[in-house]
């Protein structure tokens, strides 16, 4: 992962820098670059690399509203087809945490 994220600061011309508890599987990136469209393709990039090696976006914290639009893109639909149906079985109404993930 650490050299695919070195590979995708390159090819971006971003700084990328990696921290946190890589030990247990967690990488956690703070990627600098103003303009929001090259920060969402360096993202997706990101996460794209990180998937493929069997990871996920969520990581250990979750993906709220931050991460939601690569989530949405890049799983499986079979998966959030299903994260679909089990919430609606525990939330019909859809009361619970609107608008964060699976609206």
């Amino acid at each position: 992962m650490l050299g695919g994220i070195r590979q995708i600061a390159g090819e971006f011309g971003v700084r990328i820098v990696s921290f946190g508890h890589a030990g247990d599987g967690n990488v956690h990136l703070s990627v600098f670059q103003g303009d929001p469209e090259t920060r969402y393709a360096v993202l997706r990039r990101l996460f794209e690399a990180g998937m493929g090696l069997g990871g996920a976006i969520s990581g250990e914290h979750g993906i709220g509203t931050a991460k939601r639009r690569w989530y949405l893109e890049l799983e499986d639909p079979a998966k959030l087809a299903l994260q679909r149906r089990i919430r609606a079985a525990f939330d019909p109404n859809g009361v619970l945490n609107p608008g964060t993930l699976l609206d």
